[in-house]
């Protein structure tokens, strides 16, 4: 069963192949590597694009076993590594046109038991991906891979496919959080956070009562007081408000992904595209 979290992300992907603006190399992460596996065989078929008829549950079947062509699976071996062999054999088998298909996916499903060796061969590839080749790479962390392979990765977080993500895992979807919570104070970090998660689990988005009701929960929450802001800088406490606010931004984008996942993609892209910002509520009203 596809949670609705993982089906809102298989949905974007969709939508940016239908915009032509797919990346070639994606670096999924997720505390299960079978969470990207349920991602990565329902979205398949949609990029693939077979022009044999085939049903979608034996399409995923024989993706899964390596038995469709233009399926690669990169498998580690018996030695529980990635040798650059494997990735030599992925080079031969992607020199020509999809087989029979539109495009075609090479899938490495571990690719942190990668070598150094073969990770670097790899990275030789996805610097000028063939056309019509996407290369999907699936890990538990995303820092486990060499930073040049990350670099030329675009990097997307895949949630538990049929639990709930407990909150520990809102540093997978916001990492900027760690250094942020650090800088502002653990017991800060958590207090939001408690604060937040009740705030938003009744929180109806296309009510304009309750978009103010957070705007203004978040620009004037009494956090903004002298007993944290009193011992510093005037600059670093307009520095310290504007990481706050982004903060709380992240903690409601992760508080209502189940509920809104489209306004948690939103406030995500938002967090992503402005990395300091003043108080502003026309985000709430564009959301």
């Amino acid at each position: 069963m596809v949670s609705q979290q993982i089906s809102a992300i298989s949905e974007k992907l969709i939508s940016c192949l239908e915009n032509d603006s797919l990346p070639q190399t994606i670096l999924f992460h997720s505390p299960a590597l079978s969470n990207i596996d349920t991602l990565v065989f329902s979205f398949a078929k949609k990029l693939i694009k077979p022009r044999r008829q085939i049903d979608d549950e034996k399409f995923v079947s024989l993706c899964s076993e390596g038995q469709f062509p233009d399926f690669i699976n990169v498998i580690k071996g018996s030695t529980g590594s990635i040798k650059i062999e494997d990735v030599h054999s992925v080079e031969d088998a992607i020199l020509y046109a999809p087989f029979e298909s539109e495009n075609r996916i090479v899938y490495f499903r571990d690719a942190a038991a990668m070598t150094i060796q073969s990770q670097n061969a790899l990275l030789k590839k996805i610097e000028e991906p063939p056309a019509r080749t996407f290369f999907f790479l699936a890990v538990n962390k995303r820092n486990s891979i060499l930073p040049t392979v990350l670099s030329r990765s675009v990097p997307i977080f895949v949630p538990n496919a049929n639990t709930e993500a407990g909150f520990s895992e809102i540093f997978d979807y916001y990492p900027f959080l760690a250094d942020l919570a650090s800088e502002l104070g653990n017991e800060i970090f958590s207090a939001e956070k408690n604060k937040l998660s009740h705030f938003c689990s009744d929180l109806d988005f296309n009510s304009i009562t309750n978009i103010n009701k957070i705007y203004t929960e978040i620009t004037d929450g009494g956090i903004f007081s002298k007993d944290l802001l009193g011992s510093v800088s005037a600059e670093k406490a307009d520095y310290l408000k504007k990481m706050l606010i982004r903060m709380r931004l992240a903690i409601v984008a992760f508080c209502v992904r189940e509920k809104n996942p489209k306004i948690s993609h939103n406030i995500t892209v938002f967090l992503a595209n402005q990395q300091y910002f003043s108080p502003d509520a026309s985000i709430f009203f564009t959301i």
